[in-house]
């Protein structure tokens, strides 16, 4: 499915935020120390834009001396940061770009990611809004729901046997990313930001690389870009992350009366 496949792209940056993170192994290095905002996040209704809630300050990480700085250190960074966050709720830009066409799509949207707790049983939830195009998609943990309202058309599928699952495990707990990527510093475009590479080691798989820029101070993410293994590529840049609890009715979704559904794990 062309529209899974372009939310897997999309979530794949957030592997900062699961709980069965593990040491990296491979290690190329250099680089060096500012600092963005934090802010209100948000609490919401399931089918409506969440309203704001009381905000929780984004502490940041401990930062990395000047010119210390190695793909390990700036791995730990992003972890420490994100494991200190209840949730996230940020504005968006994606481009996607695909071989033979000189220009990119462009989409707008708004993000709400919950990060799991392994050790509770708690499994990662996240929300993709498109508004423009009015295209959705949730996911409680266990059944990720793309919704299509102009083509009254819904997709049902089992997190754990969906391709999107398999490339984004490690963003819900599930996965480990000492076993599965190699990493690297590598020149970062924007200022003040490191680049970090992460390279699948068993093949391309389902990504071939997923770079996140990530600010030196806080080690929050500020953009990405994935490569899939066809050459295609998803940059994202985020905008105003607010840092908060975030009610679990923001992920639940059951599609409307007169829509069409289908059940993947059913093969319709």
């Amino acid at each position: 499915m062309r529209r899974l496949a372009s939310l897997s792209a999309a979530l794949a940056l957030l592997l900062v935020l699961t709980p069965a993170y593990a040491k990296p192994a491979k290690v190329k290095a250099k680089a060096n120390s500012t600092k963005p905002a934090a802010a209100k996040a948000p609490q919401a209704k399931a089918s409506a834009t969440p309203e704001p809630a009381t905000a929780a300050p984004a502490e940041p990480a401990k930062p990395v001396a000047a010119g210390e700085a190695t793909a390990q250190s700036v791995a730990d960074g992003i972890f420490a940061f994100y494991q200190a966050q209840p949730a996230i709720h940020a504005a968006f830009t994606q481009v996607v770009t695909k071989k033979g066409l000189a220009v990119g799509l462009k989409r707008e949207g708004m993000a709400w990611i919950k990060r799991g707790d392994l050790g509770k049983g708690q499994a990662g939830k996240m929300r993709w809004d498109y508004p423009g195009e009015e295209v959705f998609y949730f996911c409680n943990g266990d059944i990720l729901w793309s919704y299509e309202r102009r083509e009254r058309l819904a997709v049902r599928v089992p997190v754990r046997n969906s391709q999107v699952y398999q490339a984004t495990a490690y963003l819900v707990g599930q996965g480990n990313l000492a076993k599965e990527f190699d990493l690297e510093l590598v020149a970062s475009p924007l200022p003040e930001a490191y680049a970090l590479k992460l390279v699948p080691k068993a093949g391309a798989q389902l990504l071939r690389s997923l770079t996140l820029v990530v600010d030196k101070a806080t080690f929050a993410v500020r953009a990405s870009k994935l490569v899939d293994p066809i050459g295609d590529t998803t940059e994202l840049v985020w905008r105003d992350p607010k840092y908060a609890a975030v009610d679990d009715k923001v992920f639940e979704w059951q599609p409307p009366p007169g829509v069409t559904v289908k059940d993947l794990a059913k093969g319709a």
